[in-house]
């Protein structure tokens, strides 16, 4: 029974309504709720009584609305579907899916993993609430302990294991370029680590000490500390200066030949291995799962 302001209605009359304009009749309506036609009549009239209001235009030939039918139709039926719906969620909670998740993840990491959650728990109608936050190295680990999240993934080792199980994600790629224009290529030897000193190193936050990357050195002595590995790219765009950019994110641009690898005595490739945490506490729950699929597949 729902009641609002005095006015006090139930879902068995929301159905009634439903039913009778959509199967067309009484008749239709009733075999269709499996009750009589005596019994839908009382309903939809103790629901004109209790809302004031004529619904059917009774001296029409047909069960035709009228124009405040029409729209007390229209929000029984939302009412009806959101009962409905209401009803699942009750099955699936119960089901062991959980209300939400939150995840914490590394802006370095593609977003097609993400994009692709969101799509498959939308095909699947599957009613937990997923909500995805993005930071940088050691910050992921500290977002994640303030939010209390339930999953993170993060690039760097992290401080403390303790209520966390870690799973180990398909590794990506991190390259050290440079533009095509830059001063940084118009030699064709191998440059020593001495000589890249003079050309502006661009990094993220302290990323080479945290990543393990070769050119620590560079980091020791670089004045540009970016928020983030897009603002870099657009920098090394711009030919402010060279760094390291994970290779999906440049793959457009390595295509185009915009972007070029640095020649120097040391690689100028780097292995990124992220890693997924899951929560000790919820490994047995659906969605967690689902999305742990998902994010390894990709």
């Amino acid at each position: 029974m729902f009641k609002f302001n005095q006015v006090q209605f139930s879902l068995e009359q929301v159905k009634a309504l439903v039913a009778v304009v959509e199967c067309g009749s009484y008749t239709k309506a009733a075999d269709a709720l499996h009750r009589s036609h005596s019994a839908l009549i009382y309903l939809i009239k103790g629901l004109e009584e209790q809302l004031q209001v004529s619904i059917f235009d009774r001296k029409a030939y047909r069960n035709k609305l009228t124009p405040t039918g029409e729209v007390i139709y229209r929000k029984c039926r939302d009412l009806l579907s959101t009962a409905t719906e209401l009803s699942q969620l009750g099955t699936d909670f119960h089901q062991e899916w959980e209300p939400r998740l939150k995840i914490v993840a590394d802006g370095i990491l593609p977003i097609s993993p993400f994009l692709q959650i969101h799509k498959d728990f939308s095909q699947k109608k599957i009613p937990t609430i997923i909500q995805i936050y993005t930071d940088y190295l050691s910050d992921v680990e500290k977002t994640a302990q303030n939010l209390e999240a339930d999953m993170m993934i993060s690039v760097v080792p992290i401080q403390n294991y303790k209520n966390w199980q870690i799973h180990h994600m398909p590794s990506l790629k991190s390259l050290l370029v440079a533009h095509k224009d830059h001063e940084i290529h118009q030699h064709k030897k191998k440059w020593k680590l001495t000589e890249l000193q003079k050309f502006h190193f661009l990094t993220v936050r302290n990323s080479g000490h945290q990543m393990g990357l070769n050119t620590q050195e560079l980091e020791e002595q670089s004045s540009f500390f970016l928020s983030d590995f897009h603002f870099k790219k657009t920098a090394i765009q711009k030919k402010i200066g060279f760094g390291w950019l994970p290779e999906h994110l440049i793959e457009n641009e390595l295509t185009a030949g915009t972007l070029l690898p640095i020649r120097w005595e040391r690689s100028s490739q780097h292995k990124i291995q992220p890693n997924l945490y899951l929560r000790q506490h919820a490994l047995n729950n659906k969605a967690q799962l689902q999305i742990k699929e998902i994010l390894e597949a990709h």
